[in-house]
């Protein structure tokens, strides 16, 4: 026999914003100021063993979203790059 299982319902927390525009891209801790504002994304990305944007995964880790799925491109956009402590976000690259 099958059994159908409803979704639970929330807790009442919502994402409200992912750090970047690319919601893949998560850096590691102390890289990034916005990322850093999400240490438990962080703490999953490690739990999970999912290499953090930029990184080369060991060979028991998944690699970065964003990067297997657009390569460096992503780090065109200024945007997706770590923001400094200072909060700014980067110069845009140099073609």
């Amino acid at each position: 026999m099958h059994k159908t299982i409803g979704p639970k319902k929330r807790t009442g927390r919502y994402i409200e914003r992912f750090p970047h525009c690319d919601q893949r891209i998560l850096h590691a801790p102390e890289e990034c100021e916005f990322c850093d504002r999400h240490p438990e994304w962080q703490e999953l990305r490690m739990a999970w063993s999912i290499a953090f944007t930029g990184w080369t995964p060991d060979a028991n880790e998944l690699p970065c979203p964003a990067d297997k799925a657009r390569g460096p491109d992503h780090q065109k956009w200024p945007g997706n790059r770590p923001a400094g402590n200072d909060g700014k976000t980067p110069e845009p690259l140099s073609s």
